[in-house]
């Protein structure tokens, strides 16, 4: 937000996570058209160890997506996720349900506005945006702790990190190069591929419910018995 310091993003998140008893260790990677980011938000965030990526606007939830199912794959569950986003009822929300009624993750959310719908996902905790930052801001000495994290920079379209964008002034003159300007244009996707499209959409009974009890409620004026059907076939 206008007038926030960039350097508290980190430790307000932790905080918000820490009151709910989460002290894992926490990793962060912030998605944008860094060439639209000011200088000093970038160093702000990457001075308390937030990776700063660029990706094209259209881009960024494919981008967000596959940094996700590669995350995933490095950390099973039991572990922790949490999308900052208002995109996740719209773009995310069809692959994670899929994806809780296989694993344990846990899931937090967070958007700027409020939703025009309940989420389906089930959820540890879900926030505002300004809402978590305000209710949950260190105090400076934390902030001063914090920046001393190194910082990292990564170019998702060109596929590039490392020791030449390990600095701002790197990471900034690669925006504006014009290598960087053929990659992006030829590199980037808007398309996702979710892990979850290719399990079954119909999963066999796990043991503990193989033989336990069903209910079935049903509601008739929505789903009524077609015309010719034999009721007796319901059962």
């Amino acid at each position: 937000p206008e007038g926030y310091d960039a350097r508290q993003v980190r430790p307000s998140i932790e905080a918000a996570f820490k009151k709910l008893g989460y002290s894992g260790p926490v990793s962060i990677t912030a998605y944008a058209n860094q060439r639209q980011t000011p200088g000093h938000l970038q160093r702000g965030l990457s001075s308390t160890g937030i990776v700063v990526a660029h990706t094209k606007s259209a881009s960024t939830c494919s981008s967000i997506f596959s940094d996700m199912l590669e995350w995933r794959a490095r950390n099973p569950p039991p572990a922790t996720m949490m999308l900052i986003s208002n995109q996740v009822e719209d773009v995310f929300s069809w692959d994670l349900a899929r994806l809780q009624q296989q694993t344990m993750y846990n899931l937090f959310l967070a958007c700027s506005c409020k939703p025009r719908y309940m989420s389906i996902l089930d959820t540890s905790a879900e926030w505002l945006w300004e809402s978590l930052l305000d209710n949950n801001k260190p105090c400076s000495e934390t902030t001063r702790t914090r920046g001393e994290l190194s910082a990292m920079f990564y170019c998702k379209p060109c596929k590039s990190h490392g020791q030449s964008l390990e600095s701002l002034e790197g990471f900034r003159k690669h925006l504006w190069s014009k290598k960087h300007a053929v990659e992006e244009a030829r590199n980037s996707c808007t398309r996702l591929d979710p892990v979850t499209r290719t399990w079954a959409k119909n999963y066999a009974a796990k043991p503990e419910h193989a033989t336990a009890k069903i209910a079935v409620w049903w509601d008739m004026d929505d789903c009524p018995i077609p015309e010719g059907y034999d009721a007796r076939q319901v059962r």
